[in-house]
């Protein structure tokens, strides 16, 4: 059975650490992991994955923590980020797990804190939002309470008299038909597009003489 003969710091990684084997370089695992190593300790097999697999949960919540610091994230974003980054299964469920008790990562959270940014920086209509949320890996129930308030004709209302006075210009026609394009690509419905249109050609008539 392989016995540790060397515990050396590295010199550019200060917190990581060469595990050295019958006096051969083997491996390197953080310092927190290999802080119960001791020269003289036999590694079988099983004990060098254990090491390794702690090494790389260890990597991949430091990862996972790195993303958090941008911005909020859905457990979906992060475990498709931490898919395409190599990271096992098992070792992703995990990572989830302890962020999860760390209240660092929460999808019923998340799904409210996405829809205030969106109706802060560029108001949607709920199947837009809704579309996104699914993109992130939301629960279609979690999805279905973080648009439930929302007022969309009133929302659809103030888009349309934001864009309206270029569009006044061309004629009603083309009023219509752009104007309906744009609340059509925010994801309103019809029936709020077509409330909204009408309330917006109205609110932009120009005085009686």
């Amino acid at each position: 059975m392989p016995v540790i003969t060397g515990l050396q710091l590295q010199r550019t990684h200060k917190d990581r650490v060469n595990v050295y084997l019958d006096d051969e370089y083997a491996f390197s695992v953080h310092l927190d992991v290999a802080a119960g190593l001791k020269r003289g300790q036999m590694l079988d097999d099983e004990a060098i994955a254990a090491l390794r697999s702690e090494d790389a949960y260890r990597a991949a919540l430091g990862q996972a923590l790195h993303w958090l610091g941008y911005r909020p994230r859905s457990s979906g974003e992060l475990a498709a980020r931490m898919a395409r980054a190599g990271v096992d299964p098992d070792l992703v469920a995990r990572v989830l797990d302890r962020l999860r008790a760390l209240h660092l990562v929460d999808d019923a959270a998340f799904a409210d804190w996405w829809v205030a940014q969106r109706l802060e920086h560029r108001p949607s209509g709920a199947r837009a939002l809704a579309h996104e949320l699914r993109q992130r890996g939301i629960e279609p129930d979690l999805i279905a309470e973080a648009v439930a308030g929302l007022d969309e004709p009133a929302m659809a209302v103030a888009i349309a008299l934001q864009h309206a006075p270029r569009y006044r210009i061309h004629g009603r026609p083309v009023f219509e038909r752009r104007l309906a394009g744009v609340l059509q690509r925010r994801g309103f419905g019809s029936e709020a597009i077509r409330s909204a249109v009408d309330a917006a050609w109205a609110a932009t008539a120009p005085p009686a003489d």
